[in-house]
């Protein structure tokens, strides 16, 4: 029989599944085209960009304030639409060490402009355990976090600032969405953290680096 944590990450994961592949096929309408003869769902002279990302994420966890460091990777298409991965794992907090990896979605809004917006959704899996012993520097413990699993659904909307055509500084708000978690795992015997004290707002800064080249399709 099934618990209900495991029907509840069950049910979360297809609609992880069904969020993202919507994303997918409205982005690409949103991108198709009807001047040529052949319509596609990307013009011929669409822009693929590689986007590197590094990132400090700000968050609170049973009332006290830690640091996430991560980022995230992908393909930005005509600097509007942006698929790829993400992950981070904490650094400072001094009680709940955890990190996640997981698939991002990005829609910028009137990028060529020296400040405009973007709006993400990050659906990732992830991992939480108390500390082998009391962290006293910001890489103790650093990848201890192979514990009791979690699935992650976090929106967020950032700010952009273009510094160069190939960097921009990005910061904004989200809100981390945890549920799956075994809150009764012995991996969580110290903390008994929950799925409620695990989401949260974030606050983040980092930035973006384009690598250019087109692809003709």
């Amino acid at each position: 029989m099934k618990t209900k944590n495991e029907k509840t990450g069950a049910l979360l994961k297809i609609r992880i599944i069904l969020t993202f592949c919507s994303l997918i096929l409205l982005s690409f309408l949103a991108t198709a085209q009807d001047n040529d003869s052949v319509q596609t769902l990307l013009k011929s002279d669409s822009e693929f960009l590689q986007v590197w990302s590094p990132e400090i994420k700000i968050n609170s966890i049973q009332g006290k304030i830690g640091t996430m460091i991560g980022g995230y990777t992908g393909t930005l298409i005509n600097r509007s639409v942006l698929f790829g991965f993400a992950g981070a794992v904490n650094l400072s907090h001094p009680q709940v060490n955890y990190g996640y990896f997981g698939l991002i979605g990005q829609y910028i809004y009137n990028p060529n402009k020296l400040i405009h917006l973007n709006g993400q959704l990050i659906m990732a899996y992830g991992s939480t355990k108390d500390y082998e012993q009391q962290k006293s520097s910001l890489f103790d413990n650093f990848w201890n976090i192979s514990g009791t699993h979690f699935y992650l659904m976090e929106p967020g909307v950032n700010l952009e600032i273009n510094l160069r055509s190939n960097l921009t500084l990005c910061t904004g708000v989200s809100y981390r969405y945890v549920t799956g978690m075994n809150e009764n795992a012995i991996a969580l015997s110290e903390t008994h953290v929950t799925n409620y004290e695990m989401s949260g707002i974030n606050f983040n800064i980092g930035f973006k680096i384009y690598k250019k080249h087109k692809n003709k399709v």
